[in-house]
């Protein structure tokens, strides 16, 4: 049941956070749009990086 309820508020925080990305796209200018991809770029690098982390840290346990 707690697993549940964790994947549902992960899928509705992502939908959440795609549709204010998108919106956030739309109405900048082309330098904010670049900045802010390189900023999302970066940021799903180090969440790549932290998520290789604990799946070797459960791995060890």
């Amino acid at each position: 049941m707690n697993n549940n309820r964790f994947v549902t508020g992960v899928i509705a925080g992502s939908l959440l956070g795609v549709t204010a990305g998108m919106y956030a796209l739309n109405k900048s200018t082309p330098r904010q749009r670049r900045r802010i991809m390189r900023k999302g770029s970066r940021m799903a690098r180090n969440a790549s990086k932290i998520m290789g982390t604990v799946a070797s840290m459960d791995m060890f346990r």
